[in-house]
């Protein structure tokens, strides 16, 4: 259910579920419990209602959403959250966590870099209703980079470039608005970035005429799903599946660094990462709104099984 929570009441050994738009069920819900993660999207929709019960309940709280602009808005708790005494880190699922892990450790090999580009191809085993919605949200919103430190406006797939996936090719991407670039530019301080997927030049020229009626599309397609489709992959066709990220930095002498992130299926992946950012959240404790980066460090995706870094050369 993408808009209920549900309780482990440990004194009565029950479990029951409680709908995010009842408040005050939802709270004390939350106040038997340190940290929550939200898994459950539209995150639009269900952010900032599980936000303002945690802020409330006095418990952390987390979620794996990439979503740009619920990602803006749960960092934008920062001070409600140093004032409850909690966390509030968005992005702990892929890909934010590994794309801004990726971009800390490129950006740090060129201090003074002043431009970072990240290509995302990320391989799941089918896609969710709510990572649907969270698509077609992004095609209607319209594109964004971030632009001498601001976030800016742009048309949707606005620019396409070739990552270097080895020496010998490359695979073009497509900008996208994607909570990577918030978390990135918040952890490096690089002031302008973009962040994409993999599109062709004709792909992406038909997104940019079409975005808004492509999304309108997913979401009604989507509306009508309750689970991903398709018959489940086998876990051997899973095992198979490798997500990879690449990150390039540059300043303005033309200095450049490269490397590329490769874990497995991204929803594992995810859920992997997840687990390591609670139990790190419960071992140390964080307060205020965080990015990944800044609450576990640069090296935290490196700790997720499958997980490693590659530098590049240019």
């Amino acid at each position: 259910m993408p808009r209920s929570f549900r309780n482990c009441n440990t004194s009565v050994r029950s479990t029951r579920r409680t709908s995010l738009d009842r408040g005050p069920e939802l709270r004390t819900a939350l106040s038997c419990v340190q940290c929550v993660v939200l898994v459950a999207g539209p995150y639009e929709v269900t952010g900032p209602l599980m936000r303002a019960a945690c802020l409330e309940a006095r418990c952390s709280y987390l979620d794996v959403n990439a979503a740009v602009d619920d990602f803006r808005q749960a960092l934008a708790c920062d001070e409600a959250a140093r004032a409850a005494g909690v966390a509030v880190i968005p992005g702990v699922g892929y890909g934010v966590v590994f794309g801004e892990c990726l971009a800390a450790q490129t950006a740090r090999r060129v201090p003074d870099a002043t431009s970072l580009r990240l290509s995302l191809a990320t391989e799941t085993a089918g896609r969710s209703r709510a990572a649907t919605l969270s698509i077609a949200g992004g095609l209607a919103r319209g594109g964004l980079d971030v632009h001498d430190g601001e976030l800016r406006n742009r048309p949707i797939a606005f620019s396409t470039w070739l990552a270097p996936i080895s020496q010998q090719s490359a695979t073009r991407f497509a900008a996208m608005p994607m909570a990577e670039l918030v978390a990135a530019h918040r952890s490096t301080g690089v002031p302008n970035i973009v962040a994409g997927i993999p599109m062709s030049r004709a792909a992406a020229a038909f997104v940019r005429a079409t975005g808004p009626w492509i999304g309108k599309v997913l979401a009604r397609t989507a509306a009508r799903r309750s689970g991903r489709a398709g018959a489940p992959a086998s876990q051997a066709a899973i095992a198979a599946l490798r997500s990879r990220i690449w990150a390039e930095a540059r300043n303005d002498d033309g200095k450049t660094a490269a490397a590329m992130l490769e874990t497995g299926e991204g929803y594992r992946a995810a859920a992997a990462a997840t687990v390591r950012a609670v139990e790190s959240l419960l071992r140390t404790p964080r307060i205020g709104a965080l990015t990944p980066v800044q609450a576990f460090g640069a090296d935290f995706a490196l700790g997720v099984p499958g997980t490693q870094i590659q530098e590049l050369q240019r």
